[in-house]
């Protein structure tokens, strides 16, 4: 999952090495602002559509879409969504998700609409008409998708995900206290806004039982941003999308396989800093251990559907069980015969450059799956059996789990559960390739010298979140006058800095690799060549090694696929304003979102945790490779497969070569008063 690329701080001894940077910054244009201020305005109070700029709102309802036809590239795809609308479709108020076939068939219209617009102004326009006639929530899905995909709208920031529906990212407690607060509470003043913060505590504060551990992982698997980034990862290749259609094709497969590799292997350092065991397997026809209270309400004030431990997966379920076994059975054969079948018979060999991409789509069963109706979407059979939801009485009429939302699917322990045994099918595929040899992994010519990391110190933090999307307003004025925070603590890490001494025989190109993983399981050592597919990637970055000794310094807050958190808003609104009326200038990064920051550590323990990092180096054979991810930024690296050198089993081979280095560190965690006295 190689997301970013990154300004890297190299020094050596004599001079700077400059790694090359592929994530600028650049300084928006008019254009860019006018177009920033509008998909802002078009995302605020979706569900008030007449509540600001009323002259907005008469624009969106004289807007005639079968009048302007002309005004689309696609005219098929005009005339498909208005056959949709004719005919009526999800009502407003009502729930959507992407895992629903007929709520899918209509965000996608709705989505291809937006999409095939001419120019920027017919977009907009359909985007206002959209806005008061259409679901909110499908509404928002197609504005999140078009504007990401569209050439014209590349790298327009758009709000976090938790501020445009903090129902799906915070308790209904919380939410309930929000209200309460609009209506009775006392405020502070804060520049020109009544301001409101909501202290919010995490799910298992009031609801964890003895017998399950999970409720200790809640400030991790409940953060907004880890949840708000799965959000974007789904978001940049969307299984609803064909991917030559809309250029989603390049690593699309191996894209969800390994990103979702990384995620299960950073889940995993969190249990172990809260003395959790190995995450268990499950039996699709055996009582299901872990369970799921998400005291959590949808925007229509439907509860979220919950899950007890110790489930037996009910009887309207076994229809999908059936299924889903004949697919997992299906996707074993393809992985160990080699071969998987197309839609017209033909086998296809899968242990080719091309087949770990062709394996990825389809076990996530997305839209460039070569047989979709063989091996279907075991991924998307899964969240409806783990959700143990009910079945809809009708079509628009659903109750969806936790899972059957990016937003949220990372709440529930099922997901990591589920893609424990996707990342088994990923380890499958690589145990049938052979074992680097030495000469594949070892460049005797590079060697590293030394390796040390920084103290690592990771700490609880408070962070405020605005909610006002999810609200409902009484006028224009409390809505620009009011701002309503929910503050949370959150895990954070100290800034530490990676220092490396490499010695190269001659000036090259090199990729620097580090990875994190455990020292210990169940307080026994682990043998590395057996736990590598444990560690997680943390960076990955390119270098100008000079001959002779290099002395490099690489900062966490530069590690590629990381971002800081998003400015709320309301603030950036603020700064494009004022960049428009020529009082300062509004500056952006090529992407949308990335990696939070402050995860990249797991907790660790009050008075340390060992864990261990892998340090590797080799050199650059053949050109850089760009790839551009309209999410997560422009990158150029090499030619490698991801996750090298770790990505397949080892053989009578200790990775122990002069390139390569496995060192001991310690992660200590401290909470917030010791923080305060100590730095």
């Amino acid at each position: 999952m190689k997301f970013l690329a990154v300004l890297a701080i190299v020094t050596t001894i004599s001079f700077n090495l400059v790694a090359a940077d592929y994530n600028t910054i650049q300084i928006a244009d008019k254009d860019f602002l006018l177009k920033q201020k509008k998909i802002y305005n078009l995302l605020f109070y979706i569900s008030q559509p007449s509540l600001l700029n009323p002259s907005l709102y008469e624009e969106g309802r004289s807007y005639n879409i079968e009048a302007n036809i002309d005004s689309y590239t696609n005219t098929t795809a005009v005339k498909n969504f208005l056959y949709l609308y004719e005919h009526g479709m999800l009502p407003r108020g009502e729930l959507n998700s992407m895992y629903y076939p007929k709520l899918r068939k209509e965000t996608e219209a709705l989505f291809r609409l937006l999409y095939y617009a001419k120019d920027f102004d017919t977009f907009y326009k359909t985007a206002l008409w959209a806005r008061i006639y259409m679901n909110e929530m499908q509404f928002r899905e197609a504005m999140y998708t078009a504007v990401t995909l569209r050439n014209d709208t590349r790298f327009i920031q758009l709000p976090s995900p938790y501020e445009m529906c903090p129902h799906q990212f915070f308790n209904s407690e919380v939410l309930k206290k929000a209200h309460h607060a609009k209506l009775f509470g006392e405020h502070s003043k804060n520049d020109e806004y009544d301001t409101y913060v909501i202290p919010a505590n995490y799910s298992g504060w009031y609801i964890s039982r003895e017998y399950g551990m999970e409720h200790k992982m809640n400030y991790f698997t409940e953060d907004i941003g880890w949840n708000a980034f799965y959000f974007y990862l789904r978001q940049e290749y969307p299984f609803w999308l064909k991917g030559k259609e809309f250029g989603l094709e390049e690593n699309r497969g191996i894209n969800y396989l390994y990103g979702h590799k990384l995620l299960l292997s950073r889940y995993y350092l969190e249990m172990l800093s809260n003395d959790i065991g190995k995450i268990e397997d499950f039996d699709w026809h055996s009582k299901f251990y872990v369970g799921y209270y998400p005291t959590m309400t949808y925007s229509n004030g439907l509860p979220m559907p919950q899950r007890p431990y110790w489930s037996k997966f009910p009887y309207y379920k076994y229809k999908y069980i059936k299924d889903i076994e004949d697919m997992e059975s299906r996707i074993s054969a393809a992985i160990d015969s080699g071969f998987i079948i197309d839609t017209t018979g033909k086998m296809i060999n899968i242990y080719t450059d091309e087949g770990l991409d062709i394996l990825g789509n389809i076990i996530e069963g997305n839209m460039d799956s070569c047989n979709l109706n063989f091996y279907g979407s075991i991924d998307l059979l899964a969240r409806k059996i783990l959700g143990c939801n009910f079945e809809p009485s009708t079509s628009y009429q659903i109750v969806p789990s936790a899972l059957e939302f990016h937003s949220t699917s990372m709440r529930d322990p099922a997901i990591y559960r589920f893609y424990k045994r996707i990342v088994k099918y990923y380890a499958r595929y690589k145990m049938h390739q052979k074992p680097y040899n030495k000469n594949e992994i070892i460049y005797p010519e590079l060697k590293i010298e030394s390796f040390v990391v920084d103290k690592l110190t990771t700490y609880f933090n408070q962070f405020d979140t605005s909610i006002n999307n999810g609200l409902t307003m009484d006028d224009a004025k409390e809505a620009e006058n009011m701002l309503i925070k929910i503050r949370q603590y959150r895990l954070n890490h100290n800034p530490f800095s990676f220092h490396l001494a490499i010695k190269a025989e001659k000036s090259m190109k090199a990729a620097i690799h580090i990875f994190l993983g455990p020292k210990y399981i169940y307080h026994k050592p682990i043998d590395f060549a057996e736990y590598a597919m444990y560690f997680y990637e943390m960076d990955n970055w390119v270098v100008d090694l000079n001959a002779g000794m290099n002395k490099i310094v690489r900062n966490s807050q530069d590690c590629f696929f990381t971002v800081p958190d998003p400015e709320p808003i309301e603030m950036l609104y603020k700064k494009v304003l004022k960049a428009l009326d020529g009082s300062d200038e509004f500056s952006y990064a090529e992407r949308v979102y990335g990696f939070p920051q402050r995860l990249l550590l797991p907790k660790g323990k009050k008075n340390g945790m060992p864990f261990q990092m892998f340090v590797y180096i080799n050199p650059i054979e053949g050109e850089l490779i760009p790839t551009m991810s309209r999410v997560f930024g422009g990158y150029k690296f090499d030619n490698k497969s991801h996750g090298f050198p770790l990505d397949r089993p080892v053989s009578n081979f200790r990775y122990d070569g002069s390139n390569m280095m496995l060192k001991d560190i310690m992660i200590y965690h401290k909470d917030e008063m010791e923080m305060n006295m100590t730095y």
